[in-house]
């Protein structure tokens, strides 16, 4: 994949420079660019240059404003990760806390057999209305 992506920007680059070969005249004329601002003292004119030095110039300050935006965006997501890290550490603590209490619970004879009663309870509870619908839709028994 790297190999691909290489030869794509080998050939981008290529392109670009047939590009500014075939269009030399343009690139090398030299002008001046002037910003006014209809006051008098407000007006500026830039040193003249190549139009390929103007256009290195928009190239690398989009880059460099490219780069500052990705910058903020990587310290954002960074954060972020830690916070999702903090969480994700406190709910494994939770988990191995719980998991400890039910290993106590589970080991301990009195409790063990209190959780059985329970079980038993509610099974017995689930199940003793089933058997009373049973008696009512089944007319052959008698109470």
């Amino acid at each position: 994949m790297k190999t691909i992506k290489y030869l794509l920007w080998l050939i981008i680059l290529i392109l670009f420079g047939i590009l500014i070969y075939q269009n030399l005249d343009y690139f090398m004329a030299s002008r001046a660019l002037k910003f006014d601002l209809k006051v008098a003292s407000w007006n500026w004119t830039m040193p003249e240059l190549q139009n390929i030095a103007y256009f290195g110039i928009c190239f690398i300050s989009g880059l460099i404003l490219a780069g500052i935006k990705g910058f903020f965006t990587n310290f954002k997501l960074k954060k972020a990760i830690k916070t999702k890290d903090a969480a994700n550490a406190s709910l494994k603590k939770q988990v191995n806390t719980l998991k400890t209490e039910l290993e106590v619970f589970q080991h301990d004879p009195y409790i063990r057999k209190k959780l059985e009663e329970k079980k038993s309870d509610k099974l017995s509870q689930s199940q003793k209305p089933e058997t009373d619908r049973e008696k009512d839709n089944n007319p052959n028994t008698t109470d």
